[in-house]
């Protein structure tokens, strides 16, 4: 359902604008005009006289800018090659067909929007259909606020849709990187994206931020927030970002019905130039969602612990339906693998399901006892040589068909509502009397580096003792961790891998 769900969505986006090339390191533009017939307004901020926005004659400051209104078809263009200096608030709504475009000209270096320590470097406030691309973003400041590198508002009690937020570089934004003061609100509001809805009614829909660079920003890197517990937005896709050393949360979905967050890399969280100084965070996590999905992300080396949580993934708190974290790697983070946080706030009872996902020397889960969640937890692969388990689950866990590997000192939790099935355990004592216990003969285990594609030593070898031995489930996924078939009838692997032995 997921994978149906994003090609419908990137059916949609493909059909609703043009192609616009935009390079990491910089920008080479074709001056044609958007996707219906519109105007394209140049900026050049080194030009020393202020122009009419043509090719000839740039507008040059970002006050020029913020002073047109656009419209459908429309493109307000930077100019490779050179920097502007303050808070870029362009005015105007375009169309499902005719967005209006938001990127660079020119070739040479991303052109930069520096917000120069204002609340944001570029924002939208009860707009429609923009494609933003090809810029790079800054907003340094000698102190820490509420603060972005890009904010997207809908505040006016209704709803608003069709932001394509892409092929950005967002560094050094002073957010707020303390979750409790001077205001939780400062930090949740801190991020290199952060989208927003507030108000009775305010929603927004159809965002898809993908292919962005976001480092050294307070307060976190992508938050993505469309409604409220009483009304969600829709259409969140978030895709194929790299967010690296920032002062919080890596990304976060929040508020939205079924939003996908896929092929991401998060990676160092907490750190860098602005690093989290108070409160929680963790690498990839959803909150007050309903069927969230989580997958094909790659979360390592978050090595600041937070109060409790510094963990990768976490189906938090107000989230309802079914949340899926599937498909995914992790690989040394001091708070864990995953965190059930349903207690920790408005208790949403969601199902979870954690399903073909390689953690590598996360050794820790984490259960706050007074949600009402139930956790279905199989065919996950859980190493770790380096130290013990610390793993706590939900009161009512179905554990079953997954690979653990850890050390005789580890303890895995029992309890009348916990059920183990089908799992092996090499170093690890059983917790119960079902499962194997001996070494799983994997290829070459130990050895997962930054992405998806490093977890190849976790497959299996034809010698291993947990081939085509496992509980058969239903509704599986229909695949493994590598895209092998996982069949509804025949018995599986144990473990994420589910092809042939190798």
């Amino acid at each position: 359902m997921a994978m149906q769900a994003l090609s419908r969505r990137r059916t949609t986006i493909r059909g609703i604008g043009v192609l616009v090339l935009a390079l990491v390191g910089g920008v080479g533009l074709a001056e044609a005009p958007a996707s219906a017939a519109g105007t394209t307004t140049h900026v050049d901020c080194s030009r020393p006289s202020a122009g009419d926005g043509s090719p000839a004659a740039p507008f040059n400051s970002i006050a020029q800018a913020n002073g047109r209104t656009y419209g459908p078809g429309d493109t307000l263009a930077f100019a490779a090659g050179t920097t502007c200096t303050g808070s870029l608030a362009p005015r105007g709504s375009g169309t499902a067909l005719a967005p209006i475009t938001l990127t660079g000209y020119g070739t040479g270096a991303l052109p930069v929007i520096d917000g120069g320590g204002a609340a944001n470097a570029v924002s939208f406030t009860n707009q429609d259909h923009w494609r933003v691309s090809g810029l790079k973003l800054t907003n340094p400041a000698p102190s820490l606020a509420r603060r972005t590198g890009l904010r997207i508002s809908a505040t006016d009690g209704t709803a608003h849709r069709g932001f394509d937020i892409g092929h950005l570089v967002i560094d050094r934004v002073a957010g707020q990187t303390n979750k409790n003061s001077p205001t939780t609100e400062d930090f949740v509001q801190s991020a290199g994206v952060v989208t927003g809805a507030s108000g009775a009614n305010s929603t927004l829909h159809d965002i898809h931020v993908h292919h962005n660079q976001v480092s050294n920003t307070g307060g976190g890197g992508l938050k993505i927030r469309v409604g409220a517990m009483a009304v969600k937005g829709s259409g969140v896709l978030i895709e194929h970002n790299t967010v690296r050393d920032v002062g919080g949360d890596g990304i976060i979905a929040s508020y939205a019905d079924a939003p996908l967050i896929q092929f991401n890399e998060a990676a160092g969280v907490g750190n860098g130039a602005y690093p989290f100084s108070g409160g929680n965070f963790a690498g990839i996590w959803v909150l007050g969602d309903r069927d969230p999905t989580i997958q094909y992300n790659a979360v390592h080396d978050i090595t600041r612990m937070s109060v409790a949580d510094s963990q990768a993934f976490d189906c938090d708190w107000g989230n309802t339906g079914t949340c899926t974290v599937q498909y995914n790697f992790s690989r040394d983070n001091i708070g864990g693998f995953f965190l059930d946080c349903d207690g920790c706030g408005t208790i949403g009872g969601a199902k979870q399901i954690v399903r073909f996902n390689v953690s590598e020397n996360d050794c820790r889960m984490s259960s706050n006892s007074a949600g009402r969640s139930a956790l279905h937890l199989y065919n996950n692969v859980f190493y770790c040589t380096d130290r013990k388990f610390a793993v706590t689950l939900p009161d009512e866990s179905v554990v079953e068909n997954n690979i653990w590997v850890g050390t005789a000192d580890s303890r895995l939790p029992t309890g009348p509502g916990i059920q183990w099935w089908w799992n092996v355990f090499q170093g690890v004592p059983r917790p119960t009397a079902n499962g194997i216990a001996g070494d799983p003969r994997f290829v070459d285990p130990g050895t997962g580096g930054d992405t998806l594609a490093s977890a190849d030593g976790y497959r299996l070898r034809a010698t291993s003792p947990a081939l085509g031995n496992g509980s058969v489930i239903a509704g599986n996924g229909g695949r493994d961790y590598w895209g092998n078939p996982v069949s509804s009838t025949a018995k599986p692997h144990r473990g994420a891998y589910n092809g042939p032995g190798l």
